[in-house]
């Protein structure tokens, strides 16, 4: 049976990019979700098939230091969204399963709680603007 595809879902407008390192480093991922459904929609795991493993993480400051504390999922709320941003909630992209450059895209299938998936291509650069 395929796996029904969520259509409330879709990407904010230049939100979505990927921060590419050298010699096969860990990524990170930025991108803006809108969720246009009248109930939330629960992200519970993010896969890839360019990228052996996906975490959410958030950057947390305190006084002394920051740190990051992965999570197990997000929440996009009813008639609103959630976003993956530089300083705050961010996706880490690890051991790459094909050479990726920037100009490439990555594809990035997220699944909810109620078993739909949403799936994008984020474009891979070394910094936020479009060259």
């Amino acid at each position: 049976m395929k796996t029904p595809v969520n259509t409330d879902i879709t990407v904010r407008e230049k939100s979505a990019w990927i921060r590419w390192l050298p010699n096969a480093l860990p990524a990170v991922g930025y991108i803006g979700l809108k969720n246009s459904s009248d109930e939330r929609l629960d992200i519970t795991r993010i896969t890839s098939p360019d990228y052996r493993s996906i975490t959410i993480c958030r950057t947390v400051t305190g006084v002394e230091a920051s740190k990051t504390v992965r999570h197990d999922g997000v929440t996009l709320s009813a008639k609103g969204g959630f976003a993956f941003t530089p300083g705050s909630y961010h996706l880490v992209l690890e051991k790459p399963t094909r050479l990726i450059t920037p100009g490439d895209n990555a594809r990035i299938v997220f699944f909810l709680g109620d078993g739909k998936v949403f799936k994008v291509r984020v474009p891979v650069r070394t910094s936020p603007e479009p060259h």
